[in-house]
């Protein structure tokens, strides 16, 4: 396992449809998944958690352990960081919904923590400001875009010098905002 840096990218393809895909050192895993699940909200939930329960501080395993489910495969992934700065992730495909004799490895690596934070909410970042959260919630046609967590990733990335804010451009997200203010 490299410690390399991830990239990620999440999209709408159809009502009720997504693709993400999840790349690291030339190895690509997508996943096509359905809104029987929530996968965006289960993924930023768990990253949440192994910041704000950092247990691996006092030795103990500080995990987040995830499901997402497609029409005929469920990918489970376990995030582990192991220090401050570090994690592993691990991602297995589960063919069909209730035989775990058909589970199959699909991709396993080290980076740092704030480098998959960064990954994910980077490629957010830009989808939310180009669809929006009504065009979200729309297209999804099952929960909403989970904002309260996604911001509170970006702030941990604010607050750990991995990300700097631009307000140069108008977007959707942007004019959404406004809407509340008026």
């Amino acid at each position: 396992m490299r410690n390399e840096r991830p990239t990620f990218n999440y999209r709408l393809t159809s009502p009720g449809q997504a693709v993400a895909t999840l790349k690291v050192h030339g190895e690509k895993v997508e996943f096509e998944l359905s809104n029987v699940s929530d996968p965006l909200n289960d993924l930023l939930e768990g990253l949440v958690a192994t910041i704000t329960n950092p247990s691996h501080i006092w030795g103990e395993e500080n995990s987040c352990h995830i499901s997402w489910y497609g029409e005929s495969s469920t990918y489970n992934w376990t995030i582990t960081r192991t220090d401050d700065e570090h994690c592993t992730v691990c991602v297995k495909e589960v063919v069909g919904f209730f035989d775990d004799d058909n589970e199959y490895d699909l991709i396993e690596f080290s980076c740092k923590f704030h480098s998959l934070i960064f990954a994910i909410i980077d490629n957010l970042d830009r989808f939310i400001k180009l669809h929006g959260m009504l065009n979200y919630s729309q297209l999804w046609q099952k929960g909403e875009f989970p904002v309260t967590q996604f911001l509170f990733l970006k702030k941990a990335l604010i607050d750990n010098g991995k990300w700097k804010s631009s307000r140069k451009r108008k977007d959707t997200l942007s004019n959404e905002i406004l809407m509340l203010l008026a």
